[in-house]
């Protein structure tokens, strides 16, 4: 994995295979950052699958959601100049980051993802998506979140883990649904 920066962007960088994979952190004012340990861990399963990674930090100071899908948007060209076949995964905020950018890639995860936060509000694309969400989540009720995944558009898979928001005791079934999804 190599350290690098991009229009002064911080990112993690992990060259493993042909199929490149953006993660799109959570929100960076409750410490949402690119070493979340659910990205890292989808990051590592992915890597160990032949994937290439890029997990980011979004710039500060914080830009109410436009300047974090700016961002996301910066990267996700970056790995599309070095890959023919681009994901983007984003959890919490950062799902709602990813769908803004999702028409732009070949596939999108959304994990946990919200309806609107500050100046953004999830959008639908016709990409193939994976809509992973928790059945005892305190942030995002379970009603909202079945709603939001009958919103989004085929094709889509939907997995609803017996859970909380952070994944607790699930996070194997959280990576295992990405991974299948995605190879």
């Amino acid at each position: 994995m190599v350290e690098i920066v991009v229009n002064g962007i911080r990112a993690s960088y992990d060259v493993r295979g042909e199929k490149g994979v953006l993660l799109c952190p959570p929100h960076p004012l409750m410490g949402g950052n690119r070493f979340d340990i659910r990205l890292e861990r989808v990051s590592s399963a992915l890597n160990k699958s032949g994937f290439s990674t890029l997990r980011f930090d979004y710039r500060q100071p914080f830009r109410n959601g436009t300047g974090e899908i700016e961002d996301a948007r910066y990267m996700l060209l970056y790995l599309k100049e070095r890959h023919d076949f681009v994901a983007v995964i984003g959890y919490s905020f950062g799902a709602v980051v990813a769908s803004n950018i999702a028409g732009e890639s070949d596939a999108l995860v959304l994990i946990s993802p919200l309806k609107r936060l500050h100046e953004m509000e999830l959008k639908d694309s016709h990409v193939p998506k994976l809509v992973i969400y928790a059945g005892y989540d305190d942030i995002v009720s379970i009603d909202e979140s079945r709603e939001i995944a009958k919103m989004l558009s085929e094709p889509k898979q939907i997995v609803e883990l017996e859970t909380d928001h952070f994944y607790t005791g699930r996070m194997d079934s959280l990576v295992r649904a990405v991974l299948e999804f995605l190879t």
